[in-house]
């Protein structure tokens, strides 16, 4: 039995068969999918136009501009912190302000002048934790409720899709190494470490590997045999893959770039 909100085992034939994809500009839950410049960016629904499928660009840049102009106040540290715990965990947990974390925690805060509402966030995090250790059942269900929140209708095939990724990557380490795999679970038990792979996913997708002196993606997929190893993926083959679009996509860019430089 396992906490973990994935699944680590690579995916099936008859499995990947039944993954549905979804088109540029489609919805999913709240957001919509929509492709520009070959990456794939989820578009919160107030900001995507159903009826003529583009972007709301206005309502997006002025969004932009409220959140820059809210990160630019400057809050200020009180004289001392206090520990305000949620209603629902006053019952569960009882914080104790003398307690050497808690005065090594407010001692941070301080230095980097965190506003006590932002303390209260980073308080909160720390102590739903804990309740969580008390019944993690509830905590569990919590973090499914998250990607829920997130993905809407889409949250279980994330989940399947990140474990399978995950899995098919890590196999192998996971089963020499049993403790990289208690790591790994303890990271996908918490939705934003499911969040976190995701997204290392998406990247590593779109992107490829980067290279570590420049932060630019790896050349060794930009060349013919580069390509060729990418044709010849599961990924490019079956079309049910959830990487299938991703990867066709830099297949052809990148076959594209080899035309025009005459390579």
């Amino acid at each position: 039995m396992t906490d973990s909100l994935i699944d680590y085992a690579p995916a099936r034939s008859e499995d990947a068969r039944q993954q549905p994809t979804e088109p540029t500009g489609t919805k999913g839950g709240d957001t919509y999918r929509y492709t520009l410049d070959g990456a794939t960016h989820e578009i919160p629904v107030n900001f995507w136009d159903a009826e003529s499928e583009t972007l709301r660009l206005g309502s997006l840049l002025k969004s932009h501009g409220d959140l820059r102009a809210r990160m630019g106040q400057q809050q200020k540290a009180p004289e001392s912190y206090e520990i305000r715990l949620p209603d629902d965990l006053k019952d569960a947990i009882k914080a104790n302000p003398d307690d050497p974390l808690a005065r090594s925690a407010m001692t941070w805060a301080k230095k980097h002048n965190l506003s006590q509402d932002a303390f209260d966030e980073l308080a909160e995090a720390f102590f739903r934790n804990e309740a969580g250790a008390f019944d993690p059942d509830s905590y569990r269900a919590d973090q499914l409720r998250a990607l829920d929140e997130q993905f809407g209708g889409r949250a279980e095939q994330v989940r399947q899709e990140v474990g399978q990724w995950f899995g098919a990557l890590m196999g192998q380490d996971f089963a020499d190494d049993p403790d990289l795999l208690a790591a790994a679970e303890d990271l996908a038990a918490d939705a934003r470490g499911v969040l976190l792979l995701k997204t290392l996913r998406d990247r590593l997708t779109e992107r490829g590997v980067p290279d570590n002196r420049t932060g630019e993606p790896r050349a060794d997929t930009d060349d013919e045999a580069g390509l060729r190893r990418l044709q010849a993926s599961d990924a490019y083959l079956r079309e049910a893959h959830p990487d299938h679009a991703t990867v066709v996509r830099r297949v052809q860019d990148g076959w594209n770039r080899i035309a025009r430089s005459g390579n």
